[in-house]
């Protein structure tokens, strides 16, 4: 038994046409399944995703697309209800994503939020896109090969104005780009490895290990139950240390926001971290003392005889 989800969407290749290369087309529709592909295997190991063309219409050249997804009998799970629509969203913003650093150049910082999104920035911008999209770029250079691929011909086709990618059900576009961004989205200049980035990550809890009171040197701390080695950049800390304001024992706590830099290790294909900056110091706790007044029982004999 197998149970389904759907959802309709469109490819628009914009211009005055009523005819379009078939290599192209084909090309375009194989990379975007590709990436559809890619991505619910990500979000749902197991699923089958099947696209089904719908006849054109005369105009801009426009392809509907029908998508279905289908999990086996126990797979789909409440979790996976909607898998159609968030594989789509998913889709859509990798195609943003792409778009983005096509025109503003790799990542420099990335900032986690609570809600499951990732904030993109560098000198040139931001973007935030959702956590998935984020790491399915990262992490499957499939994904990227295709995404360039969907405008290696487009590039080529001067009758060709636009090109959109449009949720039918919702009546929004979930990707859009014009003729004149076809060439740097085909580039390859942006598919040379990122090797190094910067994760901010806001509220985090470190338990003071060691402490050293000079600025430009590293603090000893307890991350997550690892130890870290981390410099702290806020100077109104400093200030309150050297009014004597706080005072400092190991195992205080400090909630910070955090910088991790990290760097990228092609054996295991992934960002390792390298070093680590505070911030900001939000708060200090204070250990509660967990230190018990011992019991002395020879003395508690040695007075008890001389009672008696």
């Amino acid at each position: 038994m197998t149970n389904s989800d759907n959802k309709n969407i469109e490819i628009k290749f914009g211009g005055d046409l009523h005819e379009i290369d078939v290599n192209l087309l084909i090309e375009s529709l194989v990379s975007f399944s590709s990436v559809t592909q890619e991505s619910a295997a990500y979000l749902s190991p197991g699923i089958k995703v099947n696209i089904k063309i719908k006849a054109p219409r005369r105009g801009s050249f426009i392809t509907s697309l029908y998508l279905v997804a289908q999990n086996a009998g126990d797979l789909f799970i409440r979790e996976n209800i909607g898998l159609a629509g968030k594989i789509v969203e998913i889709v859509g913003g990798l195609y943003k994503l792409k778009k983005w650093i096509a025109k503003n150049g790799k990542p420099e910082i990335v900032k986690p939020h609570k809600d499951n999104s990732i904030e993109i920035s560098n000198t040139s911008g931001n973007i935030t896109v959702n956590q998935n999209v984020y790491n399915i770029y990262q992490e499957n250079p499939k994904v990227r090969e295709d995404l360039r691929n969907t405008f290696s011909k487009l590039k080529k086709q001067e009758e060709i104005t636009d090109f959109s990618i449009r949720d039918v059900d919702s009546q929004k576009n979930i990707f859009e780009v014009e003729k004149i961004d076809f060439k740097l989205l085909a580039s390859v200049d942006d598919e040379t490895k990122q090797r190094k980035q910067k994760v901010v990550k806001e509220k985090q809890e470190l338990f003071v290990f060691k402490v050293v009171f000079q600025e430009k040197y590293k603090w000893e701390f307890y991350h997550q139950g690892m130890k870290i080695f981390a410099d702290i950049k806020d100077h109104i800390f400093f200030e309150k240390i050297e009014k004597g304001e706080i005072a400092f024992r190991n195992g205080d706590k400090f909630i910070v926001d955090l910088e991790i830099e990290q760097v990228f290790d092609e054996s295991v294909n992934t960002f390792i971290n390298d070093a680590y900056h505070i911030l900001k110091v939000i708060k200090h706790i204070p250990r509660i003392s967990s230190i018990q007044h011992s019991l002395d029982f020879e003395g508690s004999k040695k007075r008890k005889n001389n009672k008696r």
